[in-house]
Parts: structure tokens; sequence; C-alpha cells
């Protein structure tokens, strides 16, 4: 039982797939079938025979979390390339910003913005530190995104805790932000570490 459990661990902890698109969208999906046999007033009495219907809720939710997990990953990964585009990078915005003598460096190393970000992921790619904070930042992004899905769709069809969902959806970008800003600082930090 112990060897399982280090797996799922292991695989929660170093899986970009599961961790940063799979679970927000089975947290979403949970959190909408939840909400809506609230909303319809389904009664939740579990006799003995009916506790067989637990199993098929979560297997459902299983599946069925794929859905969000496809939309979220693609629209949200849309949304951060418009938003690059108006923009900038956020790896360049932080170069440009920063303090740190070693980070500005990094600008002037190569003829073009494009080409460093190419080469800071390229040298980067293998980096246990940074996937970790790119596994956090992949969560909040695709997470922040299934959280205003969600609000849009209680706002129209449930309509009640909408406070508290809008209370989410703000730490959601807060975290986001948070993320963004560790996991770009993990990357220069790795990068510099590697060509030393």
């Amino acid at each position: 039982m112990g060897k399982i459990y280090i797996k799922i661990i292991n695989l929660v902890k170093y899986n970009y797939e599961f961790t940063a698109r799979y679970l927000p969208a089975l947290i979403f999906t949970i959190i909408l079938e939840t909400s809506i046999l609230y909303f319809n007033k389904i009664n939740f009495d579990l006799g003995i025979f009916d506790l067989a219907k637990i199993p098929l809720f979560i297997m459902f939710s299983l599946l069925i979390s794929v859905i969000p997990k496809i939309i979220a990953t693609n629209i949200s990964g849309f949304m951060q390339t418009l938003y690059w585009d108006k923009f900038g990078n956020s790896i360049i915005t932080f170069l440009q910003k920063t303090n740190n003598i070693s980070y500005k460096e990094l600008l002037n190393k190569f003829k073009t913005t494009d080409e460093l970000i190419v080469n800071l992921l390229k040298e980067t790619r293998n980096d246990k530190k940074l996937l970790s904070k790119n596994i956090f930042y992949g969560f909040f992004r695709n997470f922040t995104f299934l959280v205003l899905i969600f609000l849009i769709i209680n706002l129209i069809y449930f309509q009640y805790f909408t406070i508290e969902n809008m209370i989410l959806m703000i730490f959601c970008i807060i975290m986001l932000y948070i993320s963004n800003q560790r996991y770009i600082e993990q990357i220069c930090k790795s990068y510099i570490e590697k060509i030393v």
C-alpha cells in the first residue's frame, strides 16, 4: 500500500499533464456536477443500495473532466498568447524590470528576444525545480480560466454563492500572477546555474 501511495505522490508531483491540466478540470467538473445536483434538489439521502451511486459519480467525473481539460488547456493557452502579443512576453518584461544584474545581462546575450526565450526553455527543459514551478503556474492558469467559466455559468444558471465564486476568482488571479513570477524567476536562476 505504501508503494502505491508513493507512486501516486510522484505522479502528482512530477507529472505536468495530470497536475496542471487534468486536476483543475476534475475539480471544476465535481463542483459543476455538485452544483447541478444541489440546484435541482436531488435527494442526497443514500440507502445501502444507493451507495453504489458514489463510485459511479466519481467515475463519471473522472471521464467527463477530460472535456473541460481540453477546453481549458487550449483556450487559456490561446489567451496567454494573445496577452503576450499585446503586452509582451512576461519573461522579457520581468528581465527588463528586474534589478538583478545577472538577469539583465540575459537580454544582451541574444540578438532577439525570441531567440532568448527559445534558448531559456531549451536549456532548462529538464530542471526539476523549474518543473514544480511550471506545474504550479499551469495549474493556476487552467484553474483560473475554469473558475471564470463557472462564475459565468453560476451567474446565468445557478445564482448562488456568487460572492464566494468572485472571491475565489480574485484569489486565483492573484495566485496566477504569483506563480507566473515564481516560474519566471526560477527559469532565469536555472538557466544561469546551467551556463555558469
